[in-house]
């Protein structure tokens, strides 16, 4: 699930386009100590009309003002594939649980279609509040795959 690292600016335009689509899927949401702290779901399906409206630097400034932390802070990004039809999301309950007792917030934000719903793109964005922590993170689950366990 970590193998593949992005950055944030990847993240932005590939957000940005996605939602200039006449359609799509959304989903946000953010996890601390094991729990979900922050959901939005936006699902954008009417072909006749334009998209909905999104003041997009409106929100990414919103996105930027959440993941601001402390001078040591780092932030981490990956990319990785998402089907929205999926009946079972195991990466999600994964991500939940590495919150629990360690200090990071973890972002997990869903791009996806309708006409392709097994081609979406899962972004994992962790913000790791400071240097010890930050090692933690990058020495277990860095480049690994986290859902078979490497």
């Amino acid at each position: 699930m970590f193998q593949t690292a992005s950055n944030l600016k990847i993240f932005r335009e590939a957000l940005s386009e996605h939602l200039q689509l006449p359609e799509y899927f959304l989903g946000m949401h953010a996890f601390f100590d094991g729990e979900v702290i922050f959901a939005r779901d936006v699902v954008q399906v009417n072909f006749d009309l334009s998209p909905f409206p999104v003041d997009f630097e409106n929100l990414w400034s919103w996105f930027r003002e959440q993941l601001h932390g402390q001078a040591e802070q780092e932030t981490f990004a990956y990319e990785l594939a998402f089907a929205v039809e999926a009946e079972e999301d195991p990466a999600m309950e994964m991500l939940a649980e590495i919150t629990r007792g360690s200090g990071i917030t973890l972002w997990m934000i869903d791009l996806a279609h309708q006409d392709t719903p097994t081609d979406g793109k899962r972004y994992v964005i962790v913000s790791a509040p400071d240097k010890k922590r930050s090692k933690e993170f990058r020495d277990t689950y860095h480049g690994k795959d986290g859902l078979a366990g490497s």
